[in-house]
């Protein structure tokens, strides 16, 4: 991760700890997809129990990988537009 923006010079490193608070961003929205995702392909679509589970496990499992440095991205934004430095 860059330590600073390379336009305005902003600072993206805080203190220690403070993305913790990213891990919200990331688990909500995993969370909210897979809880909206399994019971529509399960009951709305009538797909069987077994690969809609397998799919949604994946997916929850692989999705907070992928999206760790857009919910850190996220969290910064936050934090800017609540508290603006």
């Amino acid at each position: 991760m860059e330590s600073q923006c390379a336009v305005c010079h902003f600072s993206y490193q805080r203190e220690p700890g403070f993305f913790l608070g990213s891990i919200y961003f990331n688990y909500g929205l995993t969370s909210l997809v897979t809880a909206v995702l399994y019971p529509a392909l399960h009951f709305g679509y009538g797909l069987p129990n077994g690969p809609v589970m397998a799919a949604c496990v994946s997916f929850a499992l692989l999705f907070p990988i992928w999206f760790f440095r857009y919910a850190r991205a996220l969290w910064l934004g936050f934090d800017q537009w609540i508290d603006p430095r």
